[in-house]
């Protein structure tokens, strides 16, 4: 299992986690987090103890993600038990990893050190287009972060190559403002469109005065080592497994 770590980084321990080195097994091989699978329990529990010994944390907390544009401030160990509908979580609390469940769609970590408050989001089309992103940065802002100070990280996630979308999506996309000063998110090949979402999000970071960006750079379609939900629902022969896949974990927390 790689790690992919960012070395300016201080008293922040984070990783994005592979599919590798979990106790599930087909179709969820193997270190599947995602209570939204029909993965046993007792596996999921067990890849979540080994994720947070890994990663050298108290505590993990998981937002129920809904591919929506809400963002939650996690302020008292109180509230770890909650469960909460939302793609994005923001904490100025030390050892606990704000997590984030992925197969495709980009997990991102923001992280102002200065203030010691750090956040995460799931940003696919849908959270990307909505608001997500700004929407956390916002709330990092609400509770004292400068947007000078705040450094994001773009995770594994699916790459232009990999991404080909419908005719409604690229009518969504041609109308953002993203799109209109960044005509490369959308290429055009045999007459068929692939949208750069990673592309858009650090447009999108930029438009909101967040220049110090780091991209791990790994297409979870072509890397086989990540779940994939398009090269799965793509590949599988079975009709009863071709929508069936795991969820990786991208985990950041303070120390």
């Amino acid at each position: 299992m790689k790690k992919y770590q960012f070395s300016k980084v201080k008293n922040v321990h984070y990783n994005f986690f592979s599919a590798e080195r979990g106790f599930s097994s087909f179709p969820y091989n193997s270190l599947n987090c995602s209570f939204n699978t029909k993965d046993s329990y007792e596996n999921i529990i067990k890849n979540r103890k080994f994720v947070k010994d890994m990663i050298n944390l108290n505590d993990l907390f998981f937002i129920n993600q809904i591919h929506s544009n809400k963002v939650f401030f996690l302020e008292d160990k109180k509230q770890l038990s909650f469960k909460l509908d939302a793609d994005g979580v923001v904490t100025n609390l030390k050892n606990i990893g704000l997590s984030i469940l992925t197969a495709d769609c980009a997990p991102i970590f923001f992280l102002d050190l200065n203030n010691d408050i750090i956040a995460a989001c799931h940003a696919g089309w849908r959270g990307a287009l909505n608001g997500i992103i700004e929407n956390t940065i916002d709330k990092m802002i609400e509770i004292g972060s400068l947007r000078k100070d705040i450094h994001a990280i773009i995770g594994p996630t699916i790459q232009q190559n990999s991404y080909e979308i419908s005719n409604d999506l690229t009518i969504k996309i041609e109308c953002t403002s993203e799109y209109k000063s960044k005509n490369n998110i959308l290429v055009e090949k045999s007459k068929k469109k692939f949208f750069n979402l990673p592309l858009f999000i650090k447009h999108k970071l930029n438009l909101n005065e967040i220049n110090n960006i780091s991209d791990v750079e790994i297409d979870t379609y072509l890397n086989k080592n990540f779940f994939s939900y398009r090269r799965t629902t793509q590949n599988r022969k079975s009709d009863s497994l071709k929508n069936i896949t795991g969820r990786q974990v991208s985990v950041i927390g303070l120390k």
